[in-house]
């Protein structure tokens, strides 16, 4: 259960991080870090959650993992557009659409856990 919430909290975390970097025109750089570094404790937790998820459900676990591998590219070209001052609101709402359906897909592959309990 923890590391779910930990998972949950992080990419929570993560999403205002995101927004931060691409909205603001201060601290870029500390929030594309914050961001990687969110990057590891997701992927970390979601490793340690991956034999739970594919009892559940393995085909959308698999969907899930190459959405979030889409996500976390978009960004990163996101952060180098932002930098090199090429940021186009396309590839902005791309990273915004993939962050909603990466959390959707996460939260059907718990069960919508925490809004739905047992």
């Amino acid at each position: 259960m923890a590391i779910l919430w930990t998972h949950l909290i992080t990419w929570i975390v993560m999403a205002i991080t995101i927004c931060m970097a691409l909205f603001t025109n201060s601290h870029n750089k500390v929030y594309e870090m914050i961001t990687r570094v969110g990057y590891i404790v997701i992927i970390v937790t979601g490793i340690l959650m991956f034999g739970n998820a594919w009892k559940v459900e393995p085909t959308l676990l698999i969907v899930k993992i190459i959405l979030v591998l889409i996500f976390i590219a978009l960004t990163e070209i996101a952060f180098a557009r932002k930098n090199t001052g090429m940021l186009s609101t396309q590839l902005i709402w791309a990273v915004v659409v993939f962050c909603i359906v990466v959390a959707l897909v996460g939260f059907a592959l718990s069960g919508w856990y925490p809004f739905v309990t047992k």
